[in-house]
């Protein structure tokens, strides 16, 4: 009896200090870094296939799906075997990738047939396909897999599509050349990051009203801090976070990180920020509670991370 009750303690202890993984698209060596958030060490690198550069882990922490633009296919990898399972053939250019909230639908923004790709989580096989703007980069579902947003690069649009219905419901001019998305379910707002406008545009859902707040060169991708009721946001070209206040809608503070920092993500302590850095093949980590830079992790060749890509489980 004694021995069973140190086992079940043992298991409590372990799960208590168990942290997420980390995976980071490497676009340059066609791989998948796994960082321990508890030691901020690789301690798997995954092959995938070519040009990896989206990602998103599964709501239940049990598969990641990476988008290989080049080989024109999904990656599908088990996140307790830590190994690619299965290649699933997408599209002409997958990019941006999502997952539903129940974990039965990944939808991946194809950037050359101006399209979206549904695919069967169970069959992991394509069900269907929504034509939408030209050059879609950006996807999120909201939490209760009603609506799918859609970036639309090349047109300056964000699209709104019923997953009930699986059709476009409504269209939004937005700044020039949009690409990251992030929503706010608290305050029913998107968030747009426009790489040719150099802002972000706050799109309130309910009037379609937007503000746009001006951020650093090339925005690419937005993290939210609910905590704090901020936004982070990558910049491309002048290597840096911009951190932009929503009470008072306005960037507050420029972080300076690697060289091209694109994916973004929000470890579900809330208290640490990874940033995929491309060009210098490192990882960011940011301490949010006093927006600086406290660890810089080695990866892959041309990490990328356009994702959701720390597991919450």
């Amino acid at each position: 009896m004694h021995y069973l009750v140190f086992l079940l303690f043992i298991c409590w202890i372990n799960n208590i200090c168990a942290q997420p993984y980390a995976y980071i698209t490497n676009q340059g060596d066609n791989s998948v870094s796994v960082i321990d958030t508890n030691t901020n060490r690789v301690i798997q690198t995954i092959d995938v296939g070519n040009r990896p550069a989206g990602i998103v882990v599964s709501n239940n922490g049990k598969r990641v799906y990476v988008s290989n633009p080049e080989s024109k296919d999904i990656s599908v990898i088990d996140t307790k075997k830590l190994k690619n399972i299965k290649t699933i053939k997408v599209g002409s250019a997958p990019l941006a990738i999502a997952i539903s909230p129940d974990n039965k639908s990944i939808y991946v923004a194809d950037w050359y047939e101006d399209s979206i790709f549904i695919i069967d989580a169970d069959s992991l096989s394509v069900k269907d396909k929504i034509n939408v703007g030209d050059s879609p980069s950006g996807l999120v579902v909201n939490p209760d897999n009603n609506f799918l947003y859609v970036a639309n690069r090349d047109e300056n649009t964000i699209m709104i599509i019923s997953l009930i219905e699986n059709r476009i419901i409504d269209t939004i001019n937005v700044g020039t050349a949009p690409f990251g998305l992030a929503l706010n379910i608290e305050r029913n707002e998107l968030y747009s990051a426009n790489v040719r406008s150099n802002n972000v545009s706050v799109i309130n859902l309910n009037t379609k009203e937007i503000i746009n707040i001006d951020v650093g060169s090339f925005p690419y991708a937005i993290e939210i801090d609910d905590a704090n009721n901020q936004l982070f946001v990558t910049n491309q070209r002048s290597n840096s976070v911009s951190v932009v206040s929503l009470t008072k809608m306005k960037t507050i503070k420029t972080i300076h990180v690697g060289e091209y920092p694109e994916g973004i993500d929000l470890h579900p302590n809330k208290i640490h920020l990874y940033v995929a850095n491309w060009f210098d093949n490192m990882v960011s980590v940011i301490d949010i509670s006093n927006l600086r830079v406290v660890e810089e992790i080695g990866v892959g060749e041309g990490c990328r991370a356009y994702g959701e890509f720390i597991s919450r489980k």
